[in-house]
């Protein structure tokens, strides 16, 4: 699932929000009614939107937000605004709505000085690039992007530039070079920085190794994701909630690194810790995950019935937004059915995941002609 994995690697909880509670967000409300129109109103609706970022409100608020800062005239708060509007959009593939807050946010933050948020916005729309296939653009932008964050010393804007060429190149297939790249992001990452960007390259780190089967830098940079979320929450323990997702990403690539490792039995204790982070809110692409690392245990012991169970969750998840997914899907479910020796229903799994793949290989040819 390589395509679905760039996005989850792309932004983890940029935000650094509240658990999502209606009882804050309605403490909040009832706050925001006896507020004037000032600084401290601004603040408390920055506030309800970083509970309701998961949502519609977050719209609503971001739009209310924006409004009163340019009345009030604080380039900041505006600038934050946009940030949001992005990162909705961003979370919803919705390409032409990022590009016009990108438009929106630059001269706010030419003003507001807010540069690590408008790199992270660029950062959005860079992916968005790579996730549609568009990789050459991606490295295009991505470039122009470094050199606009080295001209005006900014690190984050540097580090978030050299995980997008990773994602772009890893995209088209140019392993070594998207590795190299976001080792380059992993050194420039300051010693006592932002912990969230830490965590977000780790993260790439973890993926790209194990796609490349490298477990010996996959455990080293899983141990290290562990340790720079145990210090996080130790620091910041009312944020654990909001960074369940993250622990759910780090016991699922455990529990691959001892699948690939042949341990089946401490991967699934793994498998078994990520459940208790899951929600009802946790993002759809972890569920995918957390079903797809379960149909890869029920392989690993031989039990394909099951194994082939998990993969129809998650097909049924993938069919009607990430069709080069999907096709991966079927390969998988197709090779399962090839270790249990029933090769008709092997043949018609590949032959499905092959159709779609032509499919959309002749889409993006048309596209990048037109």
């Amino acid at each position: 699932m390589k395509r679905l994995i760039l996005l989850i690697i792309t932004c983890y909880g940029l935000l650094s929000g509240y658990a999502n509670t209606d009882t804050a967000s309605d403490s909040l409300l009832q706050v925001l009614q006896t507020l004037p129109h000032d600084t401290t109103r601004l603040s408390t609706l920055n506030d309800i939107i970083k509970i309701e970022q998961n949502n519609y409100k977050c719209i609503q608020y971001s739009d209310s937000l924006m409004q009163e800062a340019l009345k009030l005239k604080n380039d900041k708060y505006a600038s934050l605004a946009a940030y949001y509007h992005l990162l909705y959009y961003y979370n919803r593939c919705e390409q032409d709505s990022v590009a016009k807050w990108i438009v929106k946010m630059e001269p706010l933050v030419q003003k507001s000085g807010l540069w690590d948020y408008f790199f992270d916005a660029r950062r959005f729309q860079i992916d968005l690039y790579t996730f549609t296939e568009q990789y050459e653009l991606a490295i295009s932008e991505a470039n122009k992007m470094k050199q606009k964050a080295l001209d005006i010393d900014n690190n984050r804007g540097t580090v978030a530039a050299y995980q997008c060429l990773s994602n772009a190149y890893i995209g088209s297939q140019r392993w070594d070079e998207g590795l190299k790249a976001l080792e380059e992001a992993y050194r420039l990452l300051p010693k006592n920085g932002n912990a969230v960007v830490h965590i977000s390259v780790l993260s790439q780190l973890i993926s790209v190794t194990k796609e490349m089967k490298d477990n010996y830098r996959q455990l080293k940079y899983l141990q290290e994701l562990e340790n720079v979320l145990r210090k996080f929450i130790i620091d910041n323990p009312s944020l654990k909630d909001g960074f369940a997702d993250v622990f759910i990403f780090n016991e699922i690539f455990y529990a691959h690194y001892y699948l690939n490792t042949n341990q089946p039995q401490i991967a699934y204790s793994h498998i078994e810790k990520s459940k208790k982070y899951l929600t009802e809110n946790t993002y759809f692409m972890y569920k995918v995950l957390y079903y797809d690392i379960y149909a890869k245990y029920y392989q690993s012991i031989k039990q394909y019935q099951q194994a082939s169970a998990y993969i129809d969750t998650t097909l049924t998840m993938l069919k009607k937004d990430f069709t080069s997914d999907y096709a991966e899907q079927l390969l998988k479910q197709a090779k399962i059915w090839v270790e249990a020796g029933d090769n008709n229903r092997a043949t018609t799994l590949y032959q499905q995941a092959l159709a779609i793949k032509d499919s959309a290989a002749m889409a993006l040819s048309n596209t990048q002609m037109e």
